[in-house]
């Protein structure tokens, strides 16, 4: 009696040199999402699906973010205002707030926030104002809480252009995309599970005019400050002066400048040409509460840190004493009053203008 061959299921077999990424991915996935006893039950061919595939997939996406209703501000502009100043796992990584504009042709969201769970809220609640398709995303930089909804709009609309500068797609690439993924799973208890790295595809640069059917949107960028290639967005036209500026400005938030990515110096000449090119704009942060005011209060906390910290450096005193003399001055005790992450962010700021203060009076 001849004995029939059998072959091993899919799962239980050994990867082989043959075998494509995706194979070799599906089924570790598979064992550990299922188990061997349900995998047993399983055909080779359901086992290799898409459909499959796409479960598993699911199984690793975190928590769905609750809708959180969009504000109107103009006419044409909405913003969607998110939780805190900081991820949490509360706040599921929504700490970024949405802008979104509706124009004659269709809907420009910017900066989706942190997660591809976001960016599908966002979507929720850009359809619950207007059934106009969404048509364009625009990311104002490149830290991850500013493009990494951009996942959701490529499930939407696999063709839609997402803009940025070319320099902070390429960043986004090729260096800080993993670890913006990696930091979010980790400040979040991983709310932002099943978000890929998804930059921008189209390229902009300053003086750069959109039109989108009734709406043109202003490019504007004046060099360093919270990062290399901070974009801000002007609304043509706007009753209102509606400019989005990512997080060049923020509302009572000290922003990260460290490692070189921020500078006060570059930093006061941008909010300067800001307040030159474009004065009594109504200001939309990546962080906090939109307003007129957000620019004046900017300069001022730049300002008084620096200089401060100039004065301190020029008299030879410690970086610990430059820290005591900014926290001492009027302005930012009353800054420190309103602004949740002063204490442990005041230091930082401090030695960074210290340090640029060194290499500039050296």
């Amino acid at each position: 009696m001849t004995q029939q061959k059998t072959t091993a299921p899919f799962w239980r077999q050994a990867p082989t040199q043959h075998d494509s990424l995706e194979d070799r991915v599906r089924r570790d996935l598979l064992k550990r999402l299922l188990g061997t006893a349900v995998l047993a039950t399983l055909t080779p061919e359901l086992l290799a699906s898409p459909a499959m595939a796409d479960a598993a997939a699911k199984a690793l996406m975190g928590p769905a973010v609750p809708d959180v209703k969009p504000v109107k501000l103009s006419d044409k502009v909405y913003y969607i205002p998110a939780h805190d100043k900081f991820p949490s796992p509360q706040n599921l990584g929504f700490f970024t707030n949405i802008m979104f504009v509706v124009t004659s042709k269709g809907v420009v969201a910017m900066d989706p926030s942190a997660s591809v769970q976001i960016g599908r809220m966002a979507i929720r609640m850009i359809k619950s104002v207007t059934d106009k398709p969404i048509i364009a995303v625009i990311n104002t930089h490149y830290h991850g809480d500013h493009w990494m909804g951009n996942q959701a709009f490529i499930e939407e609309n696999p063709n839609i252009p997402m803009y940025s500068m070319k320099e902070t797609a390429e960043s986004i690439q090729h260096v800080l995309g993993e670890e913006w993924i990696k930091m979010l799973l980790r400040t979040t208890d991983n709310a932002t599970e099943g978000t890929k790295i998804t930059p921008p595809n189209t390229f902009i640069k300053d003086g750069d005019v959109l039109e989108f059917g009734d709406t043109k949107l202003k490019i504007h960028h004046y060099g360093q400050c919270h990062t290399p290639y901070d974009l801000l967005v002007e609304v043509v036209d706007d009753p209102k002066g509606i400019v989005h500026v990512g997080d060049v400005m923020m509302d009572h938030r000290l922003a990260g400048m460290g490692d070189g990515e921020g500078s006060f110096i570059h930093g006061l000449a941008v909010l300067k040409k800001v307040k030159e090119v474009m004065p009594n704009k109504f200001f939309i942060p990546g962080h906090g509460v939109p307003g007129n005011n957000l620019l004046d209060e900017e300069i001022t906390l730049f300002e008084t840190i620096y200089n401060t910290a100039n004065t301190a450096q020029a008299a030879n005193k410690s970086m610990g004493e430059a820290t005591d003399m900014v926290k001492a001055t009027p302005f930012m005790q009353a800054y420190s009053k309103t602004t949740p992450d002063y204490e442990s962010s005041v230091g930082k700021w401090t030695s960074i203008a210290y340090l640029e203060a060194q290499q500039a009076n050296f």
